[in-house]
């Protein structure tokens, strides 16, 4: 029960701060380079898994579970983020999640470490990276397991 409880909290954790960089990704996005953002973009979870580490460990967790946990963790959280939409404009990042819900947020972007790699801050300060990798979008994980989100365009 007590590892159920430990699980539980890292999947709300790690799909909070999934859900806040998906908000907090595009406020800014004025040069020319950056235009690859702007758009719809949709949860691919083919891809997302295609592209999953071979050893995605939980963290905070002892050794002996954190296989197992990071496995769980991660499938839990692509659960979550199946039927994620993402509707990107120079301003802002609105989300709109499987129900239709949106959720929108500005941002800006505070660094651009090469032409397919942006790094964005939020208004509430959350600072995120956001890469992109062919044709898709890619969005690092934070909390307790590590592995990148992929969204496709949506025409």
């Amino acid at each position: 029960m007590a590892q159920e409880k430990k699980m539980t909290a890292f999947l709300r954790v790690s799909a909070l701060c999934v859900t806040l960089s998906a908000l907090t990704v595009f406020a800014g996005c004025s040069k020319k380079s950056d235009s690859w953002l702007v758009g719809k973009w949709a949860f691919d979870p083919e891809a997302t898994k295609a592209n999953l580490p071979a050893d995605n460990k939980a963290k905070g967790v002892p050794d002996s579970v954190a296989q197992q946990m990071g496995l769980q963790l991660t499938t839990q959280l692509m659960n979550q983020m199946n039927n994620i939409k993402l509707q990107i404009t120079a301003e802002k990042v609105t989300s709109i999640s499987a129900n239709g819900t949106e959720e929108s947020n500005a941002y800006k972007i505070i660094k651009r470490p090469d032409a397919n790699t942006l790094v964005v801050e939020g208004k509430d300060g959350e600072v995120s990276t956001f890469i992109k990798s062919g044709k898709y979008l890619c969005i690092p994980t934070t909390g307790a397991v590590q592995f990148k989100m992929y969204f496709k365009p949506v025409n």
